[in-house]
């Protein structure tokens, strides 16, 4: 019971450092110990004792050591996927354990948002990041996606003890299609967005809670920058809008009842960071409904357009590029009634009753429907204008959140 007991309390002491410098060292040592106590007496005393003790060495210890290089983040497999890595250190016992907890609670609230597979999350040892320059360095030669790092501090603040989780740091990656339309300031805005204005403390007397609170505000930012980056490529648009849906929702919640005072004299808006966040994925979705409904006109893909493109308008009725789209999609849906084509024809008139769309639409269904003379008159409408129609489909590849 008592070599248990020793056991124990060697490993308890080990196991916050296990994934630092110390604790390959220490497991090293520990390897060495047990081999040369429990193994080395029993191998055979002869020409090839060398080669056995060489062996009996090197394979743990190097099996040991890859198991310690990924385990500690040092080493990252599969990084396909969109990575988060916590790099996170406490100054002491009760820190510790609210990282723990903190994890815990993070990680049942992203399984429960069936989240988990879309993303990997990795937990790096505390001496592996510690300054902005190793950050930097780290998530540019792992190539993962987001790097949360920094102290975590334990006190008293105004009478009361606290762990504060004020000292996180957070680098990522903005994707290279960002770069090349120049949209990196926008970028940045957002994800500043999704980060400010967020109460980081622990206080003993509600600590549950406040685990609790701790893990939504890092939820959330995951989701936020996660649908961020999904919605570039319309490869993974889709995934995006399922993200960015979930986390919309949670907002909304939040921010029920809440409202936007309009300052008429000074000309500024006054509202909640949790209003300022949903409005902004709001935002972002309509743009990735919209493009993504386009992109999949482009591929021919009628019935997943309209699908997007009516969330789209659930929110946003006045847009004639989507009403556009709609028409198409409503034609070839159903080209034996064209009656919705034609509907969402005349409401890009309500709109602009001199647009080339909406014209060409007349003139097309006058073909169509063999009123020649009707035609005629559209087409004529164009030349008379000297308008010219804009190709408005996105490309694949372009950014959908913009």
């Amino acid at each position: 019971m008592n070599l248990i007991k020793s056991i124990s309390e060697y490993i308890d002491c080990f196991w916050p450092y296990r994934k630092t410098k110390w604790g390959i060292t220490l497991g090293s040592c520990t390897i060495i110990f047990i081999i040369w106590k429990y193994l080395t007496p029993f191998l055979p005393n002869n020409e090839q004792r060398i080669f056995y003790i060489s062996c009996s060495y090197l394979m743990p210890l190097s099996c040991f050591l890859v198991w310690w290089l990924y385990h500690s983040g040092r080493m990252i497999f599969g990084a396909k996927k969109f990575t988060v890595v916590f790099c996170l250190k406490a100054k002491d016992l009760k820190s510790s354990i609210h990282i723990q907890n903190t994890i815990s609670i993070l990680n049942r609230e992203l399984d429960t948002l069936r989240l988990l597979e879309k993303f990997k999350i990795v937990f790096a040892g505390e001496d592996v990041i510690t300054n902005l320059e190793k950050a930097y360095t780290y998530r540019r030669n792992k190539n993962v996606d987001l790097v949360i790092w920094g102290e975590i501090l334990s006190g008293t603040k105004e009478e009361k003890e606290v762990c504060d989780f004020k000292g996180l740091f957070f680098t990522y990656k903005i994707p290279s299609n960002v770069v090349k339309a120049n949209l990196t300031d926008i970028f940045k805005t957002d994800i500043n967005i999704a980060i400010i204005d967020r109460d980081w403390n622990i206080y003993e007397i509600n600590s549950l809670p406040d685990t609790e609170k701790i893990s939504a505000h890092l939820s959330e930012m995951i989701m936020f920058i996660l649908g961020l980056i999904y919605c570039q490529n319309a490869e993974y648009a889709e995934d995006s809008i399922a993200i960015l849906e979930s986390l919309f929702k949670r907002l909304d919640t939040q921010t029920r009842g809440d409202e936007i005072k309009i300052d008429h004299e000074n000309k500024f808006l006054l509202t909640t960071s949790s209003m300022l966040r949903k409005g902004r994925v709001l935002a972002i979705l309509l743009n990735v409904y919209k493009n993504l409904g386009l992109h999949l006109i482009s591929l021919k893909d009628y019935c997943k357009a309209k699908f997007y493109l009516d969330k789209f308008r659930s929110y946003e009725k006045k847009d004639i590029p989507v009403l556009a789209s709609l028409a198409l999609c409503a034609f070839y849906l159903s080209k034996e009634d064209i009656k919705a084509a034609k509907e969402y024809t005349e409401e890009i008139s309500t709109i602009d009753k001199h647009n080339e769309i909406f014209i060409l639409n007349r003139a097309f269904f006058g073909i169509f429907e063999k009123n020649y003379a009707s035609a005629l008159y559209f087409y004529k409408e164009i030349i008379k204008k000297e308008r010219s129609v804009k190709y408005w489909y996105y490309n694949k590849g372009n950014c959908f959140f913009r």
